[in-house]
């Protein structure tokens, strides 16, 4: 048996074939010349969606309370070091002034004691610089209690605990 191009089936096909690429021209040419756009339908959302949505908030909230905390801590860092710097450079002067009292003490009192001939003379010398030493100390003191109570250092801030994040659902198994 001969085929022939033109039978009766053949030209069906082709006929459906132009009738459809003419439909589908034909149907995106027809385009809504409103700008209202029908509603979207909006499915509701499940437990493990608002379990994910309230875990991205805990996160955002975390980190902004966690930069916050670093920002403060690290300003709080600073104005310690500065007060610091500045109480141990005052203490050191008072420090400085106290040896040099003490030191000019011990200087006059070996020289008195190399010049002394009598006992009397030695223990007079060593009672002067008890006594120098201890006005040098009460001198001391009393500068370092005017400084105050020393800085103290900020602690670090304690973050808690990360939100932890919601369990995804599993799918159930397949019964066959």
């Amino acid at each position: 048996m001969k085929k022939t191009l033109t039978n009766s089936r053949n030209i069906a096909l082709l006929v459906a074939a132009g009738l459809l690429a003419g439909m589908g021209t034909a149907v995106a040419d027809e385009t809504p010349t409103s700008t209202a756009s029908p509603a979207p339908t909006v499915k509701p959302l499940t437990e493990y969606q608002k379990a994910k949505a309230a875990f991205s908030a805990a996160v955002d909230a975390y980190i902004a309370n966690r930069k916050s905390s670093q920002a403060q801590y690290k300003s709080a860092k600073e104005a310690f070091v500065a007060a610091h710097k500045t109480y141990s450079a005052a203490r050191k002067a008072i420090l400085e002034t106290y040896k040099g009292a003490v030191t000019s003490a011990k200087t006059a009192r070996d020289a008195a004691i190399a010049a002394a001939t009598t006992e009397a003379a030695k223990l007079e010398a060593s009672t002067a610089f008890k006594s120098a030493v201890a006005t040098a100390t009460s001198a001391r003191d009393a500068a370092v209690a005017s400084l105050g109570a020393a800085p103290i250092e900020p602690t670090k801030p304690v973050m808690g605990a990360r939100p932890t994040p919601p369990v995804k659902p599993t799918k159930a198994a397949k019964t066959s």
